[in-house]
């Protein structure tokens, strides 16, 4: 049971990093329409890429730690007669 939650934790974890990327990905867009200087849309590049980044590296954190649920709580019991 909880190997399914961890699956669901993992699913809903890589939803949020999607959402956060493409969000990324539109303010980006935004800036580099709204401005005509050439540096300027460099840098909405770099902090494009700075943010996709830093939610790859949170979606891999969130998985680290559902890994325990999945891989780490099995208890089993014995039966003696």
């Amino acid at each position: 049971m909880s190997s399914m939650k961890a699956k669901a934790e993992d699913a809903a974890s890589s939803a949020k990093a999607g959402v956060r990327k493409a969000t990324a990905t539109a303010g980006e867009k935004v800036e580099k329409t709204t401005t005509g200087d050439p540096m300027k849309k460099r840098e909405a590049e770099e902090r494009k890429e700075d943010r996709k980044l830093e939610a790859e590296s949170d979606e891999r954190v969130e998985k680290a730690d559902h890994a325990g649920e999945r891989f780490g709580k099995h208890t089993f019991t014995t039966a003696t007669g």
